[in-house]
């Protein structure tokens, strides 16, 4: 019997870049409908739109439906994936700069703008999980929206739901490592530890054969192929680099350098936010004459969306075929990282079978990362406590258990900004 995969969140311009993933001759998984939610029907009507040309032009006999109504679009779903940008990217541009006019990093998943990202998607996730309890309960949710180690961790912890989290970074780095190592990415496993835009490449392998160590010790100036691939961030001093032996993350630069960030940041006259802004205006004219083409691509490829859908539907397969698949995901920790506790979310190489999610083992976190990590955990706690209770305490204490934002002043004026701002979609912080 042939699928049914719902996206919740599909007025997004990513969308049609799963339609053309799934749509690949390589393609493996017979997905007969793909319900495009959204509340803005002339946007997910667009979307559906050019992801009906791709299935059409492909030859492939998938029905994808534009649906405003959510309980319609759940009903009957294997797979969900959820793509939701709560606020939009009006609310994206509040995260960056508020944090920014009060001397912090700003960041729509990362440090106080991360933390009002996941107060107002944690929200909305757990009400939409309702529903999926109802109408899907034996659904896979996959969860896409951001801060997606967060919200997945409230997803796995708090409803019955059964879900996994995914984030483009890891299979973006094994891209790249597969072209640095003239490799097929097929062929690459990543060693990948840490929680979602907070994580570390140990290890590549390649055809069983681990390739990284040499290049990291090999590299002493900015000018050798690691930096010049890209993949080492150039404020990394190659002498850090070596010492680390691990390959960060690009979202660690907010905690290694957040003063040289904050300050490129501060230089620049517009944010993140406001860049994707334009640079969805563009998209609806593209999909509006030609559809997905290769213009569009380069400018999602720029907003940093390259691939986002690659491992989910890695996941997708594994599951349906009950395979065991090893896939970078966001999964409930288990023993897989001692240094952590059980039910937390962690972003780990995992087996995927139909009926459970396993991490793979990874030991004991490195100590040059360990008490980083084990911060920002909690302050990840803090935050899903605090989406949950609406308690104004325990949402300070998240934002002083984050490491960008270190003081107390620092997260009573923040909060003091979502208050103002957040109450449309924050009204457990209003309940006398």
């Amino acid at each position: 019997m042939s699928l049914k995969i719902c996206v919740i969140g599909a007025g997004s311009s990513y969308t049609p870049e799963l339609i053309a993933n799934l749509v690949e001759p390589t393609g493996a998984l017979d997905v007969g409908q793909v319900d495009l939610m959204d509340p803005n029907r002339e946007k997910v009507e667009g979307i559906a739109r050019v992801s009906a040309r791709l299935a059409q032009e492909a030859g492939v006999p998938i029905r994808v439906r534009p649906v405003t109504n959510r309980e319609e679009a759940i009903t009957g779903a294997d797979f969900i994936i959820l793509q939701i940008r709560v606020g939009g990217l009006a609310a994206r541009v509040r995260d960056e700069k508020i944090p920014m006019g009060l001397g912090m990093i700003g960041n729509e998943t990362t440090g106080a703008g991360g933390f009002a990202c996941a107060l107002r998607t944690v929200t909305a996730a757990l009400e939409i999980a309702r529903d999926i309890e109802r109408l899907a309960p034996e659904a896979v949710l996959l969860n896409l929206a951001n801060p997606a180690g967060i919200v997945t961790e409230a997803l796995l912890n708090h409803t019955r739901v059964r879900t996994l989290g995914f984030c483009n970074i890891p299979t973006n780095t094994a891209y790249a490592l597969a072209r640095f190592f003239g490799a097929a990415p097929e062929t690459v496993q990543l060693d990948y530890i840490g929680l979602n835009h907070l994580g570390w490449t140990r290890r590549v392998f390649i055809d069983g054969q681990e390739r990284l160590q040499a290049a990291i010790l090999g590299t002493h100036t900015r000018e050798e192929p690691l930096y010049k691939s890209g993949l080492v961030d150039p404020l990394m001093d190659p002498a850090w680099l070596r010492e680390l032996g691990m390959l960060p993350a690009w979202y660690v630069r907010y905690f290694y350098f957040p003063d040289l960030v904050l300050a490129e940041d501060q230089r620049e006259q517009r944010t993140k936010g406001e860049d994707d802004m334009s640079a969805e205006r563009k998209l609806a004219e593209i999909y509006a004459r030609d559809g997905y083409n290769p213009e569009a691509q380069k400018i999602l490829n720029g907003k940093g969306g390259a691939q986002y859908y690659v491992p989910v539907l890695q996941a997708v397969d594994s599951i349906v075929h009950d395979r065991g698949d090893v896939i970078v995901a966001d999964v409930t920790n288990g023993r897989a990282l001692p240094d952590l506790p059980a039910e937390s979310c962690v972003e780990l190489p995992a087996r995927l079978w139909k009926d459970r999610f396993e991490p793979v083992d990874a030991g004991p976190l490195p100590l040059k990362i360990r008490g980083l990590v084990q911060a920002v955990k909690a302050y990840e706690q803090l935050t899903i406590q605090a989406a949950l209770t609406g308690d104004h305490g325990t949402a300070i204490a998240a934002l002083m258990a984050n490491p960008l934002v270190g003081s107390y002043t620092k997260a009573r004026d923040f909060f003091d900004c979502i208050l103002k701002n957040e109450q449309d979609y924050l009204p457990q912080f209003y309940q006398a």
